[in-house]
Formats: C-alpha cells, structure tokens, sequence
C-alpha cells in the first residue's frame, strides 16, 4: 500500500488533509520526523515531505482538531522537554495542504512546551466554540531528590544508536526523569496565543500520564477528561462548561459506510463560526475519544448547517438541527 515507514511510530491519525475525499495519515515518530501519507485515491499512499521534516524531534502523539475554526484538521505533536537539558517544543501544524500543500508549525510560548508530553486532545471544554488543549506528560516519577537527567545527558551526545537503545542506559535506580508533571490545560484566545489554565481549572494530578480521551460521560453537553497513566491509577477530569453558552453533539450512523461512521468529517456552520471534527477509530496515544462529535457555540442560539462528508464518498446537508441536545444523523441510504 506504500506505507513503508520504519521509525518508532507512536501514534498516527487518519483524515482527509488535503480535500481531494479519500482519507490520509499522519503519523508521529519518536527519534524522527513525523511523516504524511498522501492517499493515491484508494490505490495506495505515498509519502510526502509537507514541511513535516522541519522542527520533528520525539514525536509521542497526534491529535487532530480545527485549532483556528478555519474549517481544516489542524495536528498537534507532543514532544519532550526539560528545561536545562532538552527542548524539543511540542508542534501545532496549521494545515494548508489545499492551498500550499504543507502544514506550518505554528507552536510557541506555553504550547511549545508541555514538559515530557504524551497523550493529547483538542476539545472544547468551556463551550465557547473555540478549541481547547489536554495534555498529559511526566515519565517516571521515583525520588524527588535524584534526577535522571544528569546520567543520560552523558550518552545523549554519543553515537545516535547508542542514545536509540535503552539497554545502553545508566542504571535508573530509583531516580526521576521528568517525573511529578502536571497536566497542561491549554486556553485558546486565538491571535494572542494560548495560556495554561490547568491549576486555575482543578486539573492538578502529578501522575506520569500516557493516554487522553475525551468522553461526555453524563450526556450534559461537556466534555469529560480520562487520563490513563504509568503503573498508577486513571484520573476522571468532570468537565464544567459556562452554563451560558450553547452546544451540539452529533451521533453519526454509517448505511453505505460502516456503521460507526468512523472516518466522516463534520463542518458546523453557524453564523461567523465555521468548525470541522472527525469521527475517528483513535486518536492520540493509545486513545480513543467518544465517537460523538461534540460542537461549542457560545452563544449562539442556532446552527446553520451541518454539511456530513461520509466515508462512502456521500455528502449530506442538515439545515437547522436542534442545539443543546445529542442528534443522531442517519447516512442517506443512496
């Protein structure tokens, strides 16, 4: 099929990112760039550099989301960093494959660096109809008096297969690398960037997170915030949206497609607001989100539209659906 990546592929994602209705794959490489395989309309894929080669470090996960409310899948990529011995700032790739045919990195300040960053999640947890940011981080949390870092900046400027094997590492014994990390909740205030919000928002937990997902657990209209983590216990993040501002979810049945619609793009259409989501079958490290697609509006007390990019090909218009509500879409049957 021409997917013949060998990197450490931790996670990759699938969308349609350049328009042309078949859906291709993103993937995200530790030790590497991360890497675009164009879909050749069914007939295999073929890698594409897509500005993708520039700024990838250790890539640990993609998540997709529409970051600008542009109507495009934007991709996030965490990597790691410890201030003192490593950077390797996490990504937020703008996708401009239909106009330009690349994604630029758009990632700085407070995004760029999440700490030793895993799992993440674009959602929008305040409703307001913009995306939002999860991310967890932390990799071993053991004695907060002996760091780790010291003894592997020793090999990290060795020959690279040497750093590459973790059998050629110094003994961990019982110290910490990059360990008791808070989670990041990241506020997106649009041209003025992003700000970290997690201690004012109660997200606070130190474990050594891996995996995200989000989930409207209690069918209320907010987004849900389960975070698996290293040899500890998951954490449940209840999510508190501004009662003020309106929502929508989508339930999305698949007749000529699979059932669970798995792969159909969303574009809401509601005054000045334009957002896309995805149906997808993972998402990020080890993840899988509700297959519902959850909608902010702020508010707005209306939705245009709904226009439905089915994986069979089939495109489907719904003028005017209730908000503030779940509402299942049935794939027309021709």
């Amino acid at each position: 099929m021409g997917v013949g990546s060998t990197r450490w592929t931790l996670a990759a994602a699938s969308a349609d990112f350049n328009g042309d209705g078949w859906p291709d794959l993103y993937l995200a490489n530790d030790y590497g760039p991360e890497e675009l395989y164009l879909n050749d309309h069914g007939h295999g894929f073929t890698l594409t550099d897509a500005g993708l080669s520039a700024e990838s470090k250790s890539g640990m996960a993609v998540a997709l989301g529409d970051a600008f409310n542009r109507g495009r899948l934007d991709a996030f990529v965490t990597n790691i960093s410890e201030r003192g011995y490593i950077f390797q700032n996490n990504n937020l790739r703008v996708n401009e494959m239909a106009s330009a045919g690349r994604f630029r990195n758009v990632a700085e300040g407070a995004l760029a660096d999440a700490g030793w960053a895993w799992g993440a999640q674009f959602g929008d947890l305040n409703n307001d109809g913009a995306n939002e940011l999860f991310v967890a981080n932390g990799f071993i949390s053991a004695s907060r008096e002996r760091s780790y870092w010291y003894a592997m900046s020793k090999i990290a400027g060795a020959n690279g297969r040497l750093f590459e094997d973790a059998a050629t590492w110094p003994a961990f014994g019982d110290a910490s690398l990059s360990g008791y990390e808070p989670s990041r909740v990241y506020l997106n205030r649009g041209v003025a960037g992003w700000v970290d919000v997690a201690s004012k928002v109660g997200a606070t937990d130190l474990y050594d997170g891996r995996a995200v997902a989000l989930a409207d657990l209690g069918n209320r209209g907010a987004e849900d915030v389960i975070v698996a983590n290293q040899n500890q216990p998951a954490v449940l993040y209840r999510d508190y949206p501004d009662a003020g501002n309106h929502w929508i979810g989508i339930r999305l049945v698949g007749t000529r497609s699979n059932r669970s619609a798995i792969g159909a793009e969303v574009v809401l259409e509601s005054g000045d607001l334009v957002q896309r989501r995805i149906v997808d079958g993972g998402s990020g490290f080890a993840s899988q989100n509700d297959r519902r697609l959850h909608f902010g509006l702020g508010k707005r007390e209306w939705v245009d539209r709904l226009v439905i990019h089915w994986p069979s090909g089939t495109q489907q218009v719904v003028a005017r659906p209730l908000i503030d509500r779940f509402v299942t879409i049935t794939e027309p049957a021709r």
